[in-house]
Order: C-alpha cells, then sequence, then structure tokens
C-alpha cells in the first residue's frame, strides 16, 4: 500500500506543478499592457482673431432655420423684438444645466430650477443670483463669431 501512496502524491505533484506553470503563463500574457497606437493629441481651440474674436459655429443659416444655435460653449438667438443677435453661456450659473431660449417669452429658462434670465441674460427669477455670461457676436462670411465682453458680465444684445 504505501507504494500506492507514493505514485498519489507524484500525480498530485505533478498536477499542481502544473497549474502552477499554466496560471503563470496565462497571467504574463493576460497581464502585459495592449500596445496601440499612441492617442492623437486633443484638438486646440481656436485661437482669437487680431480683433479679439474666435470662430464658434457655422453656417450662419443654422439661426435662420432653427432659431438658435447651441454649442458647448455659447447660445446664439435673435431677439425677435429688435432684431439683433444675443449671444450668452447656455450654462445656467447657479448649477450649470443648459438654459432653454423661449421665443414667445423672449426669456432664457433653466429647466433646472425654473431661473429665467431677460434677452440680456440678467436674471429675471431666481434661485439664481448672477446672470448669464455674454458675448459680443459677430456674422462673417456665414460663420459666428463671438468675443467675452471685457466690462459687462451681464448680457446685453448687440447688432448683427
Amino acid at each position: 500500500m504505501p507504494l500506492r501512496f507514493a505514485t498519489t502524491r507524484r500525480r498530485l505533484l505533478f498536477l499542481g506543478a502544473s497549474i502552477a506553470s499554466t496560471f503563470g503563463t496565462a497571467i504574463a500574457a493576460f497581464g502585459q499592457q495592449p500596445t496601440s497606437a499612441p492617442k492623437p493629441p486633443a484638438p486646440q481651440p481656436p485661437k482669437p482673431r487680431a480683433d479679439g474674436f474666435v470662430p464658434v459655429v457655422g453656417p450662419a443659416s443654422i439661426l435662420e432655420k432653427n432659431g438658435k444655435v447651441l454649442t458647448d460653449k455659447v447660445l446664439i438667438v435673435r431677439n425677435s423684438v429688435d432684431n439683433k443677435l444675443v449671444a450668452v453661456s447656455p450654462l445656467c450659473p447657479h448649477r450649470n444645466c443648459v438654459v432653454d431660449w423661449k421665443q414667445d417669452t423672449q426669456k432664457f429658462v433653466c429647466p433646472c430650477h425654473a431661473s429665467e434670465f431677460g434677452v440680456d441674460g440678467k436674471v429675471l427669477k431666481g434661485p439664481s443670483e448672477k446672470g448669464l455670461i455674454a458675448f459680443d457676436v459677430k456674422i462673417e462670411e456665414n460663420r459666428f463669431f463671438i468675443k467675452p465682453r471685457a466690462t459687462d458680465k451681464s448680457s446685453k444684445t448687440i447688432s448683427g
């Protein structure tokens, strides 16, 4: 009987070594970082022109078709009262929700907490205590260009 026990121990030892070898190879194979091509650099924002304006979106005909132009940086609308362009940050200063433009009431409205802003970007109804960030805006060569306002942080309308 001792011979049979020794054979079983050898088999067990051999099986353990085989399993360890297999797992060692698998760990080495899966533990390596996959090689891939380097990621391209992130696109750089456009640089301001000499007059400080930066292109944001085009073509300008989008505004006439949709009634507004929205990017992650700017919301551009046309004031139906005086036909001037208005450009503001689309983010409500209260909680950074994207505001909606209500053409019929000429207001920007935050869908999260119902803050309201006039066409000039100033607060009409809280809870937001700050107005929307305003930009100067113009259309050239069928593209919109914006420039941050240097002195007034509340939006005013400007000619298109």
